[in-house]
């Protein structure tokens, strides 16, 4: 298995690699944090030969609660990951700015997430970041360097893909003001701090 989040350019050239040598190779980057990933219930995201999937099904059930086969193209698995971690970037960024901007006109930051809890735009993902940031709590679950490093492959595929994206865009310059403002090693929920 591969490490998560190596890009589109990194996968086809490890595929490549692996045709060369004759081995099989499996795309499958994860949708999960640490705690997931340490609960066995973490999302696999898979794509590969069909023929050697049940080989590699009991790894992927030992680290997760489902898998989702993508497609058996080497590659497909990595670049619908990259969609989603655009997706929880943009709501981790939206949960902080959000909370910044109750603080900054002078209303209760907590607000915002007492609002928000139970309604539809609710979530558990926006409640734990919005809990974090109102506790002054970064303590990593995907730290701001992982995020930046991710958020930068995400901006690469949809440059190769001519796309344009203008909300990964900020997201990953917000990024960047947290690494420079020395927040690495805080979850990408210290993205509120810049």
């Amino acid at each position: 298995m591969l490490k998560d989040g190596v890009g589109v350019k990194a996968i086809e050239e490890l595929a490549a690699f692996a045709k060369q040598h004759g081995l099989r190779v499996f795309d499958a980057p994860v949708q999960g944090s640490r705690q997931p990933a340490e609960q066995g219930q973490l999302v696999v995201i898979a794509s590969g030969p069909v023929e050697d999937r049940d080989t590699v099904q009991p790894v992927f059930e030992a680290i997760g609660k489902r898998t989702v086969w993508v497609s058996d193209q080497i590659g497909a698995a990595s670049r619908l990951k990259l969609a989603l971690n655009s997706w929880v970037f943009a709501l981790t960024h939206g949960a902080a700015e959000s909370l910044a901007i109750a603080k900054g006109l002078g209303v209760d930051p907590a607000l915002v997430a007492d609002i928000v809890k139970g309604g539809p735009l609710d979530s558990a993902f926006f409640q734990s970041k919005a809990a974090s940031i109102l506790a002054d709590d970064y303590t990593a679950s995907f730290s701001i360097a992982n995020a930046f490093k991710d958020a930068q492959l995400v901006m690469e595929a949809v440059e190769q893909s001519g796309l344009t994206a203008d909300v990964a865009a900020a997201g990953l310059q917000r990024f960047r003001r947290a690494l420079e403002a020395g927040h690495q090693d805080k979850d990408m929920a210290a993205s509120a701090l810049v």
